[in-house]
């Protein structure tokens, strides 16, 4: 190519973006030395950090692909690297098949899942948006600010952007940065840049803490490798805990649990996805006490999420015995006959809610809590006495 100059990379002092946002410049530098010392040659491998599950800046990527191709092969010029790969998620099958043949004639192999770090030791690895700016600069552009994604939006802003100026925290609860849970007094105070997957999700009043963690944990299994110990043996464990809370099966224990196991995930493990995902089980326990309490001592819900805290019944005094709820009950949970009140038998009912979704009436009712006094047996329609 012929395009890496030196000196406007240092003088940029252009910095990576993610986990690993160290000056582009030393990292280069640092790889080169060690390959020549070690007389290897280095790969140059792009993508976003393993744990990273957002995929915002995937939209670079869709948006300008050249930019990122480009960084990638200045990276290459730089260190006399022979092979580039650039990683997508595995689930990004649109995305690869777009850019496939680009990356041929660039001569950058497309590969899909996690970046290796087991055998990646020597090489040079570099972030989607990283390799953007690198081409950017590179160009004669002086790019400013940082890549952030907001209410939908891939833009440039200042780093020290408070999130709260690019997000309405109205009806949230918390707030996603990627890893792990902020308060909203947190949230107040932190900024874009110290959102490492480019992007901020809010967590609703009306979502349950407990039951976006275990989603959280489960997509981080799906991602993970498996062949750190701690990261493998531990998002079973911590998923398993979140699992059991939701299910009203929760202990006092768990909180101490997932501690030493997040903790030790922090250290034991090689890449981002073991070191991180342990994040959201640990700032959850801490920063949500109140509703993990609820759900483990108290058998409630406070969002209404989860539904073994939850009962479906249905009104006899709102019944009119139409028997469209019986045909649609998976675990036939209903009893009933035309013009007769409608009775579920709660130990059966799986709390799907598909009766409450054909009652045109609106008879059948969610809640936690104390039930109101129901039939015990099959009762005419009108004839249900309250008292």
């Amino acid at each position: 190519m012929g395009t890496f100059d030196w000196n406007k990379i240092e003088s940029s002092e252009l910095s990576d973006y993610g986990l690993f946002s160290g000056k582009i410049a030393d990292r280069l530098k640092k790889v080169k030395e060690a390959s020549e010392e070690k007389n290897v040659c280095p790969r140059v491998l792009c993508g976003l950090n393993n744990a990273d599950r957002d995929h915002a800046y995937l939209d670079l990527l869709k948006d300008d692909p050249d930019s990122v191709m480009n960084g990638i092969l200045a990276c290459a010029e730089a260190l006399g690297a022979e092979e580039t790969e650039l990683y997508l998620p595995e689930n990004e099958t649109e995305l690869a098949e777009k850019l496939k043949g680009s990356l041929e004639e660039k001569g950058i192999a497309l590969k899909t899942g996690i970046i290796n770090v087991r055998e990646a030791a020597d090489d040079f690895i570099i972030h989607i948006a990283g390799a953007a700016d690198l081409a950017a600069v590179l160009a004669g552009e002086n790019p400013e600010g940082r890549f952030f994604k907001a209410n939908g939006e891939m833009k440039r802003l200042d780093p020290s952007t408070p999130l709260k100026e690019v997000l309405d925290l109205t009806d949230a609860k918390a707030v996603w940065n990627g890893y792990t849970y902020l308060t909203l007094e947190e949230a107040s105070d932190v900024t874009v840049g110290e959102c490492p997957t480019g992007t901020a999700l809010l967590i609703k009043k009306n979502q349950c803490i407990v039951e976006e963690t275990k989603k959280a944990l489960t997509e981080d299994r799906k991602i993970s490798c498996g062949k750190c110990v701690f990261c493998r043996e531990g998002l079973i464990q911590l998923e398993y805990e979140q699992s059991e809370i939701t299910q009203g099966r929760g202990k006092a224990e768990f909180r101490d649990y997932a501690e030493e196991i997040g903790t030790a995930m922090h250290t034991q493990t090689l890449c981002s996805i073991g070191q991180k995902s342990g994040d959201a089980a640990l700032s959850a326990f801490e920063k949500f006490s109140d509703e993990y309490d609820q759900h483990i001592k108290k058998n409630n819900c406070p969002a209404g999420v989860c539904t073994a805290f939850s009962h479906i019944y249905i009104d006899p005094m709102t019944c009119t015995g139409c028997g469209d709820c019986l045909d649609v009950c998976p675990a036939d949970a209903i009893l009933g006959k035309p013009r007769y009140i409608h009775m579920i038998e709660d130990l059966d009912c799986t709390r799907c809610g598909k009766c409450l979704e054909v009652c045109e009436d609106g008879a059948i009712v969610r809640a936690s809590g104390k039930l109101p006094k129901l039939p015990q047996r099959l009762v005419k329609v009108g004839k249900f006495k309250r008292h």
